[in-house]
């Protein structure tokens, strides 16, 4: 894999964010690292719009590639669409993001127009994805397909977040929903899982039991990769080794 394409998502820093790191600081290490792409988590932010500029500024100088992570749903419980969307491209574009994920949510319950809908958000020159959580609702291809066709169907471009390990959290096999939605697939988190507990336990790339060389070979060539689990710097260059020695 071309090192260009790989992207660290500031969960590997959980250990500086717990430590009191603010995500401009981790941004550093990315590029400390070699890395060109970076996805920053919103949770992470003290005041995601107060933080915005130093990013961006940072981003430009830098020529980063910003990828930021949403954790909250298009779709409301009731089936609204979450009147807080405006408020996350704005602080998307106000960073210089030019990719925003976010979860579905009760999408089943939405009885609107989704080119209406959703237009805004898909025509605001962020691109915009779903991806799979470890919850069912979010998280199962079944939900997650219904809503990638029917978007699909009226042209609004929303496209998909492929997260490698998250699929066990909801007894779904990598490899099998890897073939159902490769052709929605224009991203991809990587991780790795040990079974045995309670639930999965997320872990580094290569200490756990899924076979994710065999995944991305499913899944389309040249997308962003994120390594995406808590790691040292040490297990930090050694996933960026594993992705870029794939063949």
């Amino acid at each position: 894999m071309d090192k260009q394409n790989i992207v660290l998502n500031t969960l590997v820093f959980d250990q500086q964010h717990n430590d009191g790191e603010a995500q401009l600081s981790m941004l550093q290490r990315v590029v400390d690292f070699g890395i060109k792409q970076a996805e920053v988590r919103r949770e992470f932010f003290t005041d995601p719009a107060a933080e915005a500029a130093d990013i961006k500024d940072f981003v430009e100088k830098h020529q980063l590639k910003l990828f930021y992570s949403v954790p909250e749903k298009i779709f409301t419980d009731d089936g609204a669409l979450n009147p807080e969307l405006p408020t996350y491209f704005a602080e998307a574009k106000a960073m210089g993001v030019t990719s925003l994920k976010m979860n579905i949510g009760n999408f089943a319950a939405f009885n609107g127009d989704l080119v209406s809908a959703l237009s805004l958000y898909v025509d605001s020159g962020i691109e915009f994805n779903v991806e799979n959580d470890q919850s069912t609702a979010n998280g199962s291809s079944a939900n997650i397909l219904k809503f990638l066709e029917a978007v699909k169907a009226v042209n609004v471009d929303i496209k998909f977040v492929f997260d490698l390990g998250n699929w066990r959290f909801v007894n779904e096999n990598e490899l099998d929903v890897a073939k159902k939605l490769s052709d929605f697939t224009r991203y991809i988190h990587v991780k790795n899982d040990v079974l045995g507990g309670a639930k999965p336990n997320v872990v580094a790339l290569d200490k756990g039991v899924i076979d994710w060389k065999a995944a991305l070979k499913i899944l389309p060539k040249g997308l962003p990769v994120a390594l995406e689990y808590p790691a040292t710097d040490d297990e930090i260059r050694h996933g960026i080794d594993l992705l870029v020695n794939n063949n």
